[in-house]
């Protein structure tokens, strides 16, 4: 595909940028009106029927507010990007001329950057590729099956069949659940709103991911060139290059950092929200065909926030990592200026990069586990008021 094809030097996820350009997360300042309408959809479709319009009942309400949430951190996540663009691509242009430094002559860390984004490449590729088998599931199933089921019930008893939605909400007074012709029209409007909630979601996730994995390759590169020099005995004399390399790499995770916060701190709270959406609708109804549904959303949800915790929690080991590297490479034979030099990189190392969720805990797989207790917290109290 042509979407796929990339004509740049390795070292910055130019995919997940195309695609967040299609959403309107760009540098050109004009482009980023395009996600007004995307946010408007949302709003009209997705946000207003879920808060004002109501329910038929408790059961249907709590699949309808877990979908709300889960919407809600995709389109506001990415509303947050269009927000920090300036911050994005300040990322971006220092992540192309630190790989680009990389790049200048051949050494195994410049093979390890080409290899590492052909890889991040592949992957994304790939991912992008499958998503399209889901997307399409979940845009057209609801309706075609309950065409199936309309143009084949029994002694042409029509009332019976039900209507699968695909989203639990009232839809601005029209009878969507028993009215033939409402649900055609809702289906006409939801159809197109699912793929664009899919894209919005896929822009977000991968984007995201893409940045922090970089951003982790970057310090990376930076042990490999220690320990290059190390082998060559060369380290005096690259020093000063080693230096700037690491303070480059910090710089590109605190920009990381900057832009993420917000979006992990709705990240960590709405998946806390729909994890609690699913224990407490397992209470109330117990495992049926609605359960399945709201199962679905809590694997995609739990999926990504793991991703994001995972990926942090490996972007701080190989910040600190560094530290390490730097105390075994035999300081005490270089000369002062180069021991100077050493030392501020040492220090710096000290205090891991990562990501966080606002400024109140870091993204790590420590953090995954806090947040499954905190779930379970907030469903007993849930249980406790229904």
């Amino acid at each position: 595909m042509r979407f796929f094809c990339i004509n740049k030097p390795p070292g910055v996820p130019h995919i997940a940028l195309k695609l967040l350009r299609l959403v309107g997360v760009s540098e050109v300042k004009t482009e980023r009106y395009r996600y007004i309408p995307m946010f408007v959809i949302f709003l009209a479709v997705i946000a207003v029927p879920k808060i004002v319009l109501g329910y038929p009942n408790f059961e249907t309400s709590i699949i309808g507010l877990a979908e709300l949430f889960f919407q809600t951190n995709r389109f506001v996540g990415v509303l947050l990007l269009v927000l920090y663009s300036d911050t994005l691509f300040e990322l971006v242009r220092q992540s192309e001329a630190y790989t680009a430094n990389v790049l200048t002559e051949p050494s195994k860390a410049a093979q390890y950057l080409k290899s590492t984004d052909a890889q991040i490449t592949k992957i994304t590729r790939f991912y992008l590729t499958a998503l399209l088998v889901p997307a399409n599931f979940y845009s057209y199933s609801p309706i075609l099956s309950t065409l199936w089921k309309y143009y084949h019930a029994h002694d042409n008893d029509t009332t019976a069949v039900e209507f699968v939605l695909h989203m639990e909400e009232n839809f601005y007074g029209l009878n969507i659940r028993e009215t033939f012709g409402h649900y055609l029209i809702f289906g006409a409007i939801m159809i197109p709103t699912s793929f664009l909630c899919a894209l919005i979601g896929t822009a977000k996730l991968v984007s995201l991911l893409s940045l922090v994995k970089y951003c982790t390759t970057y310090f990376q590169l930076v042990t490999l060139k220690l320990q290059e020099m190390v082998e060559r005995q060369r380290l005096a004399n690259e020093m000063k290059t080693i230096f700037q390399m690491h303070q480059h790499a910090i710089s590109c995770a605190d920009l990381l950092t900057t832009l993420t916060a917000p979006i992990m701190l709705l990240q960590l709270l709405l998946c806390i929200l729909v994890w609690s959406c699913l224990l407490l609708y397992f209470t109330v109804s117990g495992f049926n065909t609605q359960f399945i549904n709201l199962f679905v959303l809590f694997l995609f949800d739990t999926t990504e926030t793991l991703g994001y915790c995972f990926l942090g929690n490996q972007l701080s080991d190989e910040s600190a990592r560094i530290a390490r590297t730097v105390y075994e490479c035999n300081w005490e034979t270089l000369s002062s200026n180069s021991q100077k030099d050493l030392q501020l990189t040492l220090v710096r190392a000290q205090r891991p990069a990562g990501i966080t969720a606002g400024k109140f805990c870091s993204m790590n797989m420590e953090q995954f586990a806090e947040a499954v207790k905190t779930t379970y917290s907030f469903f007993i109290v849930l249980r406790e008021q229904f």
